[in-house]
């Protein structure tokens, strides 16, 4: 989706620390910004003032302690959450994965672009799309380069749950999402299409290519149960923004004429526009029975998907 209005809270996930913003409702900042301090609760000290700056530790392992944290955004603070978190408000360019893994991370988007003789050179600190599979091995190249996260179109099962070490639907289902970041790599995960052998889309790739060199912000938080999907959302200078048309609002409607992906089941990635809404629950091979939509297809033909496996494909 391109620039819409969004709120995202900057709070990288775990337990066992707290907050210290070092910025106050009403600021406006850019990516590569701190706008806050993590540290071990009881190490915690009273804020004095919004911005308040990294105090003089001393010793090398309360230093060790403290990590600093980059807005990845730009945008407006909006508000500070009770765990310290900052609530930034931004208009960006969002693309929603399918599955992913890991804390939220900022970094600068770097393309992949694999060489035939030897290895190239990631740069630590980015985050990398790669247009193709993700394979154990790139996974261990860009864990021991310092890369932040990854955006590839897909990952087979085998490597997925191999590299992550845990179970898929386990890390899908558990109530804790938050909990189990502990015991996940430090390399945030997201895969456009899902588990298999699937490139990525061209218009989702030609999407990532012109953002080449921001800063992004990625999360892999997948949930099942609370219906929360990995992202990473792309915000654009105040002045990029004003010499384009309006954003587009956040709670766009499913209405004829709306172009549209299908995000899921045998023609995952395929893309139509809306014709036609059917007023009643639809048959499908599968045995469930849903609201649905028809679709029109670049080749002219007709296809008939659920609205749940809908989404808007505004490139």
């Amino acid at each position: 989706m391109s620039q819409i209005v969004v709120k995202r809270e900057r709070w990288p996930g775990g337990y066992g620390v707290q907050g210290i913003p070092l910025v106050y409702p009403g600021q406006e900042v850019i990516p590569d910004q701190p706008v806050l301090r993590l540290q071990p609760i009881e190490h915690v000290e009273p804020l004095a003032a919004p911005h308040l700056s990294l105090p003089s530790s001393s010793s090398g392992e309360r230093a060790a302690l403290i990590e600093t944290i980059p807005a990845g955004l730009y945008g407006r603070v909006v508000d500070i959450t009770h765990r310290g978190g900052v609530v930034i408000e931004s208009q960006a360019t969002v693309v929603r994965g399918a599955i992913g893994a890991g804390r939220q991370v900022a970094g600068v988007l770097t393309l992949w672009q694999p060489v035939e003789q030897g290895r190239q050179a990631i740069p630590p600190g980015a985050i990398l799309v790669v247009p193709g599979p993700l394979n154990f091995t790139l996974l261990h190249q860009a864990l021991s380069s310092g890369v932040v996260g990854i955006v590839a179109s897909s990952i087979s099962l085998r490597d997925f749950e191999g590299f992550l070490r845990t179970d898929l639907l386990q890390l899908l289902n558990q109530r804790d999402s938050e909990g189990s970041l502990k015991h996940l790599p430090p390399l945030t995960l997201v895969v456009t299409e899902g588990l298999g052998i699937v490139t990525m889309p061209s218009h989702t790739m030609n999407l990532l290519s012109q953002h080449r060199g921001s800063i992004a912000l990625l999360s892999g938080a997948t949930s099942l149960r609370r219906r929360v999907f990995p992202e990473l959302v792309i915000s654009s200078p105040l002045q990029a923004v004003e010499q384009n048309d309006s954003p587009a609002p956040a709670d766009q409607t499913m209405v004829p004429g709306v172009q549209v992906r299908v995000c899921g089941g045998e023609h995952a990635g395929v893309l139509g526009i809306i014709t036609y809404l059917y007023v009643y629950q639809q048959s499908f091979p599968s045995g469930i029975r849903a609201r649905a939509a028809c679709l029109c297809l670049d080749d002219g033909s007709f296809l008939t998907v659920p609205l749940a496996l809908l989404e808007y494909a505004d490139w």
